[in-house]
């Protein structure tokens, strides 16, 4: 298990290119100079190397870029650098938020220029491409971070504004995610549990996509398996044939279809990302916000030779994750409608985490009490006949594991904000409390467990609920399917907003909070990767062990649960879920089936740890 790659620090053009200005009108001369499909490709066979999921080191990912574009004596340069800045752990030349940031640009500066397809075969060029990419290091860097990270009001301040920045930041340095849980969590919640709270799924894919679901994850697949291999030979190729891939199987035209629905052409990516406009900026900050819905949408470059190539690991990974999701929020649908499928996707999302829970903590025929209960009513006061919900609940008599799921999404326009307290009432919307029209409630997430939490510290309800009448301490899990929300510190501040919401009568010197008679840890933020990968490992180590080591260690919540798991001791005991692998597996007979029948597909280079 790994933590998400830092940023850390950022190569300086001047650095490596004595002399060259990091101005608008020198890069812009310098985008001239380049190809744009050969461009878009080695953005794309870059990307591929720094973000994707295997366990390529990230010494060994940067030294591929290095090598590919930069002279001996640059790189000279860039050693001297990293000697300078704490070590080749800590600097980071090529990265995903500064290869997205050139993309954009070479979709608007750059044009096809003759023998399109081996330019980059000139050293030159490839030098130009260096220095390109290194300026939009500093396109990116001015984006996302600003004065963001200005300690000007204190640290409490400066870490609230810097929310938006660490996300992002954290995003586009993140590796995409694993291949196996994207692939099973994806098909797992999509073929089984959404279509039992969403009955027109199915149907409505098939209308929108042109593909039965089933034929949209073969396709998926089989992508993911012959260009998205980590092991292979040649790391960072991944360009395939779109004309001709899958010419010789029965799946052709479900390939071709699928194709056109994923891919975009470059003159389509630049009215996608720039509109039918031509801009004319006359320096960095006149550029516009970087809207990635058009890449995520469709995330595979397709040229009129047929030459194709996965744009974003990322993206492509959150297609079989989420994909299917927001195919059927496409067009004209309404706000009623939207909800509704939002709401039927999170409880399909808490009872695939449910489930998760079930097979860790099964049921033992021969005690009297069941330890874990999921979706349970409990009744709040006998006056008033008033019950509280509880999403899931792990009873350990004098200690308490409450667990709220949420599957919701933070909007992109809402992350980078000029003023910062816009995306701290964002997230209480989608996360807290928060001042909300009728149609939407307005306590959610860790809200809800605040407010259990202030129920169960009563007197009357430990006499009316009488399995929870011993318990002494209490753990908040607010369990997310954004990844985002494991970035460093996320934690803090939901675990400040949870704390002002219970209200406590005292605050322990420990971190705990006293209500009543309950002791309250600090609120706890796990991702359901995290919890994908505790299924197996909670084999070899106890889950009221780890979440009162990290209790300890982490007080303040600035360090998410799933850095500290990667971090401490328990990383060497984490193991991906075997049900989600087997998950996937199942997937990849039904592929190897379709499309590759009769063949042998190795699918252990992929399907590793």
């Amino acid at each position: 298990m790994s933590t998400s790659n830092p940023i850390g620090v950022f190569i300086p053009l001047s650095e490596v290119f004595t002399g060259v200005e990091n101005n608008i009108e020198t890069f812009k001369n310098l985008m001239s100079r380049l190809s744009r499909a050969d461009t878009l490709f080695w953005c794309a066979r870059l990307n591929y190397v720094v973000s994707s999921s295997s366990e390529i080191d990230h010494m060994t990912r940067q030294q591929f870029g290095l090598s590919q574009f930069l002279t001996s004596k640059e790189i000279d340069a860039v050693n001297d650098f990293v000697q300078r800045f704490g070590g080749p752990q800590r600097v980071t030349i090529f990265f995903r938020g500064q290869i997205l940031e050139l993309i954009r640009c070479v979709t608007l500066y750059c044009h096809d220029h003759p023998g399109d397809g081996t330019t980059f075969k000139d050293p030159e060029i490839r030098r130009t491409f260096a220095k390109a990419a290194l300026i939009a290091s500093d396109i990116w860097a001015k984006r996302v971070f600003g004065n963001r990270f200005s300690l000007d009001g204190g640290p409490a301040l400066a870490r609230e504004r810097a929310l938006g920045s660490i996300r992002k930041s954290i995003e586009d340095a993140s590796s995409a995610p694993n291949l196996v849980r994207a692939l099973g969590r994806g098909w797992a919640l999509f073929s089984e549990y959404f279509p039992r709270y969403y009955l027109p799924f199915e149907n409505e894919f098939e209308s929108s996509f042109g593909l039965s679901l089933e034929q949209y994850y073969i396709c998926t697949c089989s992508i993911i398996t012959n260009f998205m291999n980590p092991h292979a030979e040649k790391m960072g190729t991944g360009i395939f044939d779109a004309n001709s891939l899958g010419q010789s199987t029965p799946y052709r035209q479900i390939l071709k279809k699928y194709l056109a629905n994923e891919s975009q052409t470059p003159d389509e990516m630049k009215e996608a990302l720039w509109g039918k406009s031509d801009f004319n900026f006359s320096n960095f900050d006149d550029l516009p916000s970087y809207d990635y819905r058009s890449l995520r949408e469709r995330p595979i470059l397709r040229v009129e030779d047929g030459r194709a190539i996965i744009l974003d690991p990322l993206f492509y990974s959150e297609k079989a994750s989420i994909g299917p999701l927001f195919q059927i929020l496409k067009g004209n649908v309404s706000r009623e409608k939207s909800n509704e499928i939002f709401g039927a996707f999170g409880n399909a999302f808490e009872n695939y985490a449910c489930d998760i829970l079930k097979r860790i903590f099964p049921d033992i025929a021969s005690t009297m009490t069941q330890r874990l209960s999921c979706n349970i009513t409990l009744q709040q006061s006998n006056q008033s006949g008033k019950t509280i919900e509880i999403d899931a609940c792990l009873n350990d008599v004098t200690e308490i594991v409450l667990f709220e799921m949420k599957a919701v999404w933070i909007r992109e326009d809402e992350i980078l904000t000029d003023e910062h307290e816009n995306f701290l009432e964002h997230l209480r919307k989608k996360y807290g409390v928060s001042e909300e029209s009728s149609i939407d409630r307005k306590t959610k997430g860790i809200g809800q467990l605040a407010r259990l939490i202030k129920v169960m510290s009563t007197e009357e309800f430990s006499m009316l609920n009488k399995d929870f009448s011993e318990a002494q301490l209490i753990y908040s899990i607010l369990l997310v399917h954004d990844p985002s929300l494991g970035a460093p510190v996320y934690g803090n501040f939901l675990a400040s907003e949870f704390k002002a919401y219970i209200s406590p009568d005292v605050e322990l010197r420990s971190g705990e909070l006293r209500k009543g008679r309950l002791r309250i840890a600090p609120l706890i933020i796990m991702t359901v990767e995290d919890l994908e990968n505790l299924e197996t490992s909670l084999e070899h180590f106890g889950f009221r062990d780890l979440l009162s080591d990290y209790s300890r260690t982490c007080i303040d919540r600035l360090v998410s649960l799933h850095n500290y798991i990667a971090s401490s001791n328990y990383g060497k005991k984490i193991y991906h879920s075997r049900w989600v692998a087997g998950k996937a597996l199942e997937l990849l007979d039904k592929t190897k089936e379709a499309v590759f029948p009769g063949e042998e597909v190795d699918m252990g280079k992929i399907f590793d740890k």
